[in-house]
């Protein structure tokens, strides 16, 4: 008989078969929302289709397969099985921590839109006027804005990477992920925190995952904002402007994690009318600006504005 851990997360209260540290631990519940248990899972999902090489789509249940860390099968919302082994019998067992990035991301992420909720790639904080997300294409600075407004403004971090919404709430609740935040080396160096005890990124050398600090679960909160990062020109002066209607809803729908996924489990029409009522129930922004990491205190100034936030002294 395994021993039986128990963590809440995304909205979910777990009971796990594997440790998973990132989480805010509870006490045992009789039955949780999610169950993960260490076993076997076969090269070939039946009646399933191979999308690439690494996923195959059955019509309740999901197989990912990450090749050298861990196999992946995501059962009708409901169920993870981790198998552990990797491709050669020879090979060594991939680090504990390797395995649970892709438990805690792309796994939960499927787990979100098989039961029909909204799993949004974002990073998040808190700020008098609420809750605020980021969101935009890989590398464009979601973390390090997160972390910088943490660091500089005293926002609360909400989460980084994925959250969901639940739409048959009667509020957009954010529902935060694992404690814990992705920053490269540079943004790292630049906020002065120490990376003893990170874990370095499986694909980019130069990012690492910190764990934050909190032992209680964190609370699902309103969200009032989404804003899309953008790429402005070098001394291009940072705009935010806020979108409504069919724009609005094109930016949420890009925000989606992994929306390939989605489709698979959702009707089409079911994810459109869902992230419409999303859009229709808070505000959401592009925001341009330079990338470059010495101008992010200059650029700052419009988002302030609208957080109702002020220009702490050392940001400057």
């Amino acid at each position: 008989m395994r021993s039986r851990y128990h963590y809440h997360t995304y909205g979910f209260d777990i009971a796990s078969q594997i440790p998973l540290p990132e989480l805010t631990q509870i006490p045992p519940c009789a039955s949780p929302d999610i169950e993960i248990v260490a076993g076997e899972v076969k090269d070939v999902l039946e009646g399933s289709r191979a999308v690439n090489q690494w996923l195959q789509l059955g019509e309740r249940q999901c197989q990912v397969w990450v090749d050298g860390i861990a196999r992946y099968r995501i059962e009708e919302g409901r169920r993870i099985v981790v198998d552990r082994r990797v491709s050669g019998s020879g090979d060594e067992p991939a680090a504990p921590s390797d395995i649970r990035v892709y438990l805690l991301g792309t796994a939960f992420g499927v787990l979100a839109h098989q039961r029909g909720w909204l799993p949004l790639h974002v990073s998040a904080i808190k700020a008098p006027s609420g809750v605020w997300a980021f969101t935009g294409e890989s590398g464009a600075g979601k973390s390090t804005l997160s972390a910088w407004l943490y660091h500089y403004h005293g926002c609360e971090l909400v989460t980084d990477d994925v959250a969901v919404i639940k739409p048959a709430d009667a509020e957009p609740l954010l529902y935060p992920g694992p404690r814990k935040v992705k920053l490269w080396k540079q943004t790292l160096a630049a906020l002065q925190w120490d990376t003893q005890g990170a874990q370095r990124d499986l694909t980019r050398v130069d990012k690492f995952h910190l764990t934050l600090e909190g032992s209680q679960a964190p609370q699902p909160e309103p969200l009032r904002a989404l804003v899309v990062l953008e790429r402005g020109a070098e001394g291009e002066p940072a705009q935010l402007t806020e979108v409504q209607g069919p724009e609005a809803l094109f930016l949420l729908l890009e925000a989606l994690y992994r929306v390939e996924l989605g489709r698979s489990y959702n009707p089409p029409e079911a994810m459109m009318r869902d992230c419409q009522a999303l859009a229709e129930r808070i505000r959401i922004y592009r925001y341009r600006r330079p990338w470059d990491l010495q101008e992010v205190s200059r650029s700052l100034e419009p988002l302030l504005h609208q957080m109702d936030l002020t220009i702490a002294r050392d940001d400057l």
